[in-house]
C-alpha cells in the first residue's frame, strides 16, 4: 500500500515514546503526527536494593530511570515488552526476563515464580495500577518506587484536530493517554470529532476511557504491544481503502 493511500496517524503516547513511534510509523510509510499528551520527566532518585530479590518494570522510560537510579546490574529484573527488556539489557542488567503481554501477565509470572526477597516495582507517579499492592494482597513482599512522572501538555496544535476531522486514525497506548486526549479534546471543542474518529488501542484497558465516553469506532490490538498495535493499524487501512 502506498503512503498516499494510507490514513494519517495521530500518536498520543507521552514523549519521548511518541517520537519513537512516529519514526517507526514513518518507516512503514505512514504520515505520523506527534500528538503526545504528556512529557515524561525523571525524578532524581537513588535506589536502595537491600533485600530486593526482583525488580519489576513496565516501560522503556522506566528502564532508563532504573539504570540511572542504581549501579547494581546483578539484581534480576522482569520487564513488560521487548523494548523495555532490550533497554535493560543494553544498560548492562545481567538477568532480564521479558514478561511480554501487560501488567496482568507480569503479575501472573511473578506469582508463578516468586523471588527470594522483596519485589521492587519501579513506576511512574500517575501510572495506572500498583503492582506492589496486588502482590502484597497475594502474600508476596513488595513495594513501589516512583522514578518518573508524566507532565500533561496544556493543548495540542490545530494540525492534530484538522487531521482528526479529515482522515486520521488515533493510536492509544494507555488508559492515561486516552484520558488525557479526551480532556484535550474537550478543551479544544473536539468531542464530536473524537467520537466519530477511528481509534486503535493497544488493549481493552487502554480503550476503556474512550469507550466510556461514547467513542464507538474502536479497534483493539491482538496483543498489548506496539507490534500488534501496528498490525491492527495495517488491518484498519486495508479495510478502509
Amino acid at each position: 500500500m502506498s503512503a498516499a493511500s494510507r490514513p494519517c496517524v495521530l500518536v498520543t503516547r507521552a514523549e519521548p515514546g511518541a517520537a519513537r513511534t512516529c519514526a517507526a510509523l514513518s518507516e512503514r510509510g505512514f504520515e505520523a503526527i506527534n500528538a503526545a499528551t504528556a512529557h515524561l520527566t525523571a525524578h532524581p532518585v537513588t535506589l536502595d536494593l537491600e533485600g530486593v530479590g526482583l525488580i519489576a518494570i513496565t516501560s522503556p522510560f522506566g528502564a532508563t530511570c532504573l539504570a540511572n537510579a542504581t549501579s547494581d546490574r546483578s539484581t534480576p529484573v522482569i520487564a513488560v515488552g521487548d523494548v523495555t527488556a532490550a533497554r535493560l539489557s543494553d544498560a548492562g542488567f545481567e538477568h532480564v526476563t521479558n514478561a511480554s503481554g501487560d501488567a496482568r501477565d507480569l503479575l501472573a509470572m511473578i506469582r508463578k515464580h516468586p523471588p527470594q526477597g522483596e519485589v521492587l516495582h519501579v513506576r511512574g507517579f500517575d501510572q495506572t495500577g500498583d503492582l506492589s499492592t496486588e502482590l502484597n494482597a497475594h502474600g508476596l513482599s513488595a513495594r513501589s518506587e516512583i522514578l518518573y512522572a508524566a507532565e500533561p501538555v496544556a493543548a495540542l496544535p490545530d494540525t492534530v484536530w484538522n487531521a482528526l476531522e479529515t482522515r486520521a486514525c488515533l493510536l492509544i497506548h494507555s488508559a492515561k493517554g486516552a484520558e488525557r486526549f479526551w480532556s484535550l479534546a474537550q478543551t479544544a471543542g473536539q468531542i464530536d470529532t473524537l467520537r466519530a474518529a477511528p481509534v486503535i488501542a493497544i488493549s481493552e484497558a487502554a480503550a476503556e476511557p474512550l469507550r466510556r465516553h461514547g467513542v464507538s469506532r474502536l479497534s483493539i490490538a491482538a496483543r498489548p504491544d506496539e507490534s500488534a498495535l501496528f498490525d491492527a493499524l495495517e488491518k484498519q487501512c486495508g479495510e478502509t481503502r
